[in-house]
């Protein structure tokens, strides 16, 4: 299963992470306004260690990873802790607009994976996905974001719908693909997400 990177573990890691620097930077201040210059001393140190070796590990990760781009129908999952939501392309046609312009439509497949869901979750409790980002990016790097809004329809266990997002891309760009992804900022700076700094994305082919 081809996943965004985020799942229970990565989340109980990042929180533990702020907690831990949270309470750091608290006790740091208390010592300082103690005049307790070992308490200061050593609760700053553990947390620029701890800082720099999450970071270190953060990029460790990121540049180790590897993009990907899925054929037509291979699916991309996007965690949502509990359980799953998985993404593929199902078609696209494209339309001139004149201008050096064309409208890329793709057809995209959304699924709740039934088979991700946690054993406390009830069949029928429904699932409003978290922020999307979507966009096609061509052979130079360069991003033609769409709109996100039918993206975000509430779905149960098991249940699926298709539906066409719109892009206007230069008639020149070359080797489109689409992007689609979680935009929680939070993910940014959590080890081995894909949004994170550095890290290789995992991208759609676009259908013929």
């Amino acid at each position: 299963m081809l996943t965004a990177g985020l799942n229970a573990l990565t989340v109980l890691l990042f929180a533990g992470t702020v907690l831990s620097v949270v309470g750091l930077a608290l006790i740091y201040l208390i010592a300082r306004v103690l005049k307790n210059q070992v308490l200061a001393r050593i609760s700053s140190r553990v947390l620029l260690g701890g800082t720099g070796l999450y970071l270190l590990v953060l990029l460790v990760t990121s540049f180790t990873s590897r993009g990907r781009v899925l054929a037509p129908g291979e699916e991309k999952h996007i965690c949502e802790i509990d359980c799953h939501l998985a993404y593929s392309v199902a078609s696209t046609t494209a339309e001139s607009l004149g201008g050096g312009l064309i409208r890329e439509v793709v057809t995209v497949k959304v699924r709740f994976d039934e088979q991700t869901i946690s054993a406390r979750r009830p069949r029928n409790a429904t699932l409003t996905p978290n922020s999307r980002y979507v966009a096609l990016v061509d052979d130079a790097g360069n991003q033609y974001p769409g709109s996100t809004d039918s993206l975000r329809r509430p779905l149960v266990p098991g249940e699926s719908y298709t539906t066409a997002i719109a892009f206007e891309v230069p008639l020149k760009a070359s080797g489109l693909r689409l992007i689609l992804r979680n935009d929680d900022p939070e993910t940014h700076v959590m080890i081995g997400h894909e949004n994170s700094l550095f890290h290789r994305t995992t991208t759609f082919q676009l259908g013929a």
